[in-house]
C-alpha cells in the first residue's frame, strides 16, 4: 500500500514538472514574440525629433536618408495667417493632396502648431526653402504671403506656412504619416502603422 501510494505521488510530482516546463516554454514564446514585435515597430519610423527643440516660430529641415523634411513650430499668429489667405491657395482644403487623413485640415497637421512635411515639391521632388515674409523674391503679384516656403530655380512655386501651393499647377506640399508622443517625441513613418511601444 505504501508503494502504491509512493508511486502516486511520485507520478503526480512529475506531472506537475511537465506542466511547469511546458508553461516556462509558453510565456517565454510569448514574451520573446512581444519583444520583437516591439522592435519591429520602433524600426518602422524614419525619424526620430524631439519637438521640444524647437522655440515658437522656429523652422528646422532634416535631412534623413537623402530626404529633407522641415519641422516648424507655429506660432498663433501663423495659425492666423493661414485662415486669412486661403482664396490665394489652389488648394486649400488639401483635397489633391498627399497627407494623412489627420493632416487634412486647414493647417495640414496633427497638431495645429507642429507642421511636418517633405521639404521637396510633390511631383518633381525639387527642394523648397523657407522664406520669412519679407522676402522679396516670392513672386505672388497682388496676393497675401506671410512666408513659407518657395522654389525658385526651375517652377517658381509659392507655398504658405501649411505647405499650401499659391494658385500655380503644382500640388501642396506632402505630409508624411506621423505620430507625437505626449512628451512631444515626432515619430515620422514611411509606413501606415502608427502604432508602437
Amino acid at each position: 500500500m505504501t508503494n502504491t501510494v509512493s508511486n502516486q505521488r511520485k507520478r503526480l510530482l512529475q506531472f506537475f514538472f511537465l506542466l511547469l516546463i511546458v508553461a516556462i516554454i509558453v510565456v517565454w514564446n510569448v514574451f520573446s514574440t512581444y519583444t520583437n514585435s516591439s522592435s519591429v515597430k520602433k524600426e518602422k519610423y524614419l525619424l526620430r525629433f524631439n519637438l521640444n527643440e524647437l522655440q515658437q516660430g522656429e523652422v528646422r529641415i532634416v535631412q534623413q536618408n537623402g530626404l529633407p523634411i522641415v519641422i516648424m513650430y507655429r506660432t498663433k499668429q501663423d495659425l492666423k495667417d493661414l485662415l486669412a489667405i486661403r482664396s490665394f491657395l489652389a488648394d486649400p482644403e488639401s483635397d489633391k493632396s498627399n497627407q494623412p487623413d489627420f493632416a487634412k485640415n486647414y493647417h495640414r497637421s496633427l497638431k495645429p502648431e507642429f507642421f511636418i512635411a517633405y521639404a521637396v515639391t510633390s511631383k518633381r521632388g525639387i527642394t523648397v526653402n523657407y522664406r520669412l515674409k519679407n522676402y522679396k523674391n516670392a513672386q505672388i503679384p497682388g496676393q497675401q504671403w506671410y512666408g513659407g516656403f518657395t522654389e525658385e530655380r526651375q517652377t517658381g512655386y509659392v507655398y504658405d506656412k501649411a505647405g499650401r501651393i499659391y494658385k500655380q499647377p503644382g500640388l501642396n506640399l506632402d505630409v508624411p504619416n506621423y505620430k507625437i508622443t505626449p512628451d512631444n517625441q515626432l515619430y515620422v513613418y514611411t509606413l501606415k502603422e502608427l502604432d508602437f511601444d
